[in-house]
């Protein structure tokens, strides 16, 4: 397994692609309906995580890990290769290679964050057998 850098990946756009349109909406956090392909290329462009690395099996790209300068991440993996272990492989050797930046006060926590949608039972568990425990919880007002 290999974690490969999105931004420099000529095939990350559409395997980025392909898995958020796998994404169930109760895992959404940052978009409430599917952006356009043309949408997507222009979010990718703007390079908007600290660290974006594709989840490489082989030849194949199983998923996705993101991280935020704020210490927050993410990891997606495609439905095709889940319950295979590449999740818990791809979080441990991230965890292992790449570490949080540090602290600033009101602003970044010292440790990785997993932001998980409320309703995304499966990766709240997922996290939690790999030694995340519930910080906090985060509410958004929506507009009527």
């Amino acid at each position: 397994m290999h974690l490969v850098d999105v931004y420099s990946e000529p095939r990350a756009i559409s395997v980025l692609y392909e898995i958020m349109a796998e994404r169930p909406p109760e895992s959404w956090i940052s978009h409430e309906a599917m952006p356009t392909l043309e949408a997507h290329k222009l979010f990718v462009a703007m390079r908007p995580f600290r660290l974006w690395l594709l989840i490489q099996v082989q030849a194949a790209f199983v998923g996705a890990i993101e991280a935020t300068d704020r210490n927050e991440l993410g990891i997606s993996i495609l439905k095709r290769f889940q319950r295979h272990g590449y999740g818990r492989t791809a979080l441990t050797m991230f965890l292992r290679d790449y570490p949080p930046l540090p602290p600033i006060p009101a602003i970044r926590n010292g440790k990785w964050l997993a932001n998980i949608a409320v309703n995304n039972v499966a990766s709240a568990e997922f996290f939690g057998e790999m030694g995340f425990v519930p910080l906090q919880e985060t509410w958004v007002r929506r507009d009527d």
